[in-house]
């Protein structure tokens, strides 16, 4: 059921979060699950053949995973399927690459047209055993919703004969050539069902058997096309239709903006309208106002109620569309929610509108907001205007951002969060960002945060102080400022398969799962992003082949100092040549970046770029570390630096002043500049020695530092 007050849509900052397994996480920690466990080994699947063992061991360490992190009821034989919670009803299926199938009971022969009853979570992985060690890797992760799991070819035959008028008896004579049982009665009673409330289109092919078997190479092949399956490879929610905000929603929001911030403008904009929700509850909201909505999409302006009165509607592409000809002295509320696309739904809108979105967007996978904003923004700017637009809360940030470095001038602004998994069923931060133009112009270079249920009640604010910005500006601790420090980002290659490895039995595996035989010369062990979770880290998995001790280095010199690796190198050239990245244009062959005399030094500082609550990690080894591009890090010559550094950057002080700055729904909240306004100097005039032995305790570190280490690291910033 959808919610229907502000207090059930809006989060609050100090919202208690439960920890109940819903479909939104499910979907989230599958994907997780599958990235976390293609990246170890499964030693204990060693030459085992069987996929149902494979299958059950698979299962049954994902019913653990989510046991670890959730309330979830595990199901039994008796119960049948494996999360039969009402709100989840999903059963786990588990199958090899090979042969993607799977069996399945059924109740009744219905189910091979309206589904089976509850939703599929399907795991499809390839095994591969290599010396003594066995990898999973997950080619695809699907959920698949339960009204999608019906036979593929039979759900299509019935839409498709329906669409054109089928009668009664038609269906009848399909069922029977469908081998679907049952004497005439029955058969008339599915078809008229069939006739009354056509199914869904299904993407299983599954037999008569007693014991059914569930094949999904169709799920497989057409899972960039299918509505209700999440998968592995994209994750971003629903599209077209099932993506519009709910009705009870717009009509929230317009009233909001009617009685909250008393708007009453002349004309009413909606851009990317789509089917029209937003008109609907603004020609209720403000009836005299003239209406247009905007839409690339023709199909879907069709669908919107022609009776709406004051309502024109254009069908052009809002990133082109001119809004020079309306009358600029007219008060305007511009509002909508711009839709998401992928690359295969800009394929799909090019093909049948033959726009230039393509070459627009670069062809990338874009939210419109990022590109009509900016522009209604400088189109309105000089107007009584009022925008309001539901996007990601990083979008909202950014256009903010752009305002201010832009110096341009507004009277209100305000970000409100909404609980994006209840409205949308996504997992982005979601919000509804307001911009007002034309009254008295606001000083403060800030944005408040609230919520709709009590829009005077401020949660945070965002924004620049003395031309700094930041994600809090509450109690910001006093340590921004310049890094004395040197930071750096890791080996960028662009080539992993061949040029990272582990090592098993002294033989080095490619990322091809080929054994490589070359010398250790250039070989370094490797961590990445998700290695770098404690205060000390000395050991890894990974290695990484370097190249070049500095960028440019003319790489020739491998071939005398090792041949072997010289050889791998050429004998695998394709994959450097298949390099999209411009910087290796014009480079010595095999060329990598991100590489210095700082990569060489025995002790490192560093950061997973990625992550979301920071810890800095220590990092040493009797051979040089290298880290990944997606790391950052400080490089020294002696252990007593590098540790006092890492206990300072590890400190209370510095994780508030990173929680102020970090932009966390970002993909990299810790970035190189951010880490260059840490100042060390001014973080030891705050941080007494006791302040760092209180951090090696909380770290769990053995004591190290003492009086005499931490003055004589003072002495250095002095």
């Amino acid at each position: 059921m959808l919610p229907t007050t502000f207090e059930e849509i809006f989060i609050t900052k100090t919202g208690e979060l439960t920890m109940k397994l819903t479909i939104n996480k499910l979907i989230k920690e599958a994907i997780e699950f599958c990235k976390q466990e293609s990246n170890i080994t499964h030693d204990e699947l060693i030459g085992v053949t069987d996929g149902k063992a494979v299958g059950t061991y698979i299962e049954h360490k994902f019913e653990e995973y989510l046991k670890n992190k959730y309330d979830v009821t595990i199901g039994s034989s008796a119960k049948g399927i494996d999360l039969p919670d009402r709100h989840i009803n999903t059963d786990i299926k588990v199958t090899s690459i090979k042969k993607p199938q799977s069996s399945s009971s059924f109740k009744s022969i219905e189910q091979k047209i309206y589904g089976l009853g509850y939703n599929l979570l399907i795991f499809i992985y390839e095994k591969t055993d290599i010396n003594n060690n066995c990898y999973l890797d997950f080619k695809h992760c699907m959920f698949l919703e339960s009204e999608r799991s019906g036979d593929y070819n039979l759900t299509k035959i019935l839409r498709k004969m329906i669409e054109l008028g089928a009668k009664e008896a038609d269906i009848i004579e399909i069922l029977k050539d469908n081998d679907i049982p049952g004497d005439e009665e029955a058969l008339k009673i599915l078809a008229q069902r069939i006739m009354k409330n056509p199914p869904k289109q299904g993407y299983l092919t599954i037999s008569n058997a007693f014991q059914w078997r569930l094949r999904y190479i169709n799920a497989i092949n057409l899972e960039d096309e299918i509505q209700g399956v999440y998968t592995y490879e994209e994750y971003n929610g629903k599209e077209d239709d099932e993506y519009q905000t709910p009705l009870f929603f717009t009509d929230e929001i317009c009233n909001y903006l009617k009685n909250e911030l008393e708007i009453n403008p002349n004309i009413i904009i909606e851009p990317t309208c789509g089917i029209g929700n937003f008109i609907k509850s603004a020609s209720k909201t403000f009836p005299k106002s003239q209406i247009y909505g905007i839409d690339i999409d023709k199909e879907k302006l069709n669908k919107i109620d022609s009776t709406i009165p004051n309502i024109k509607l254009i069908n052009e592409n809002i990133l082109t569309f001119k809004f020079n000809h309306f009358d600029k002295k007219n008060s305007f509320l511009i509002i909508g929610n711009p839709p998401y696309f992928t690359k295969n739904k800009l394929s799909k809108i090019n093909a049948k509108n033959k726009t230039d979105l393509k070459v627009l967007t670069n062809n990338e996978n874009i939210d419109i907001s990022e590109y009509i904003l900016p522009n209604i923004i400088d189109e309105f700017k000089n107007t009584k205007t009022t925008l309001a637009f539901l996007c990601k809360t990083k979008i909202s940030r950014n256009v903010f951002i752009k305002l201010v470095r832009n110096k341009i001038e507004y009277s209100f602004i305000k970000q409100i969060n909404i609980n994006s998994p209840k409205i949308y069923k996504i997992k982005e931060d979601t919000c509804l960002f307001i911009i007002q133009f034309g009254g008295k112009t606001l000083t403060d270079k800030t944005c408040k945060v609230s919520e709709i249920s009590n829009p005077s009640k401020r949660l945070y604010e965002f924004g620049f102080v003395e031309d700094k910005f930041y994600s809090n500006i509450d109690d910001i601790p006093p340590i921004d400022g310049k890094c004395e420090l040197e930071w750096r980002h890791g080996v960028k290659h662009d080539c992993a398969k061949i040029m990272e490895f582990t090592l098993e039995n002294n033989q080095l595996i490619n990322k091809n799962y080929e054994p490589v035989n070359i010398e250790k010369t250039l070989i370094y062990p490797l961590l990445k992003s998700g290695q770098l979770k404690k205060p000390i880290v000395d050991e890894t998995s990974k290695y990484v082949l370097i190249t070049q001790k500095k960028i440019k280095q003319d790489t020739n010199y491998i071939k005398t100092e090792a041949p072997k690796t010289w050889k791998y190198l050429k004998d695998n050239k394709e994959y450097f040549d298949k390099r999209k990245s411009s910087s290796y244009t014009n480079t010595p062959e095999f060329s990598i970046f991100g590489i210095g005399d700082y990569s060489f030094k025995k002790y490192k500082v560093a950061i997973a770029g990625f992550c979301k609550n920071p810890i800095f990690s220590l990092v040493t080894g009797d051979k040089t570390f290298m880290l990944d591009d997606s790391c950052y890090f400080l490089s020294f010559d002696d252990y007593d630096t590098a540790y006092i550094t890492m206990l300072i950057l590890n400190s209370e002080l510095v994780k508030k002043f990173l929680n102020h700055t970090a932009i966390l729904d970002s993909k990299r909240p810790f970035s190189k500049k951010l880490l260059k306004r840490i100042d060390i100097s001014k973080c030891l005039e705050l941080l007494s020695y006791n302040d760092l032995k209180n951090t090696e305790e909380n770290l769990e570190l053995k004591a190290y530092i003492n009086e005499d280490k931490y003055n004589s690291y003072k002495k250095q910033f002095e």
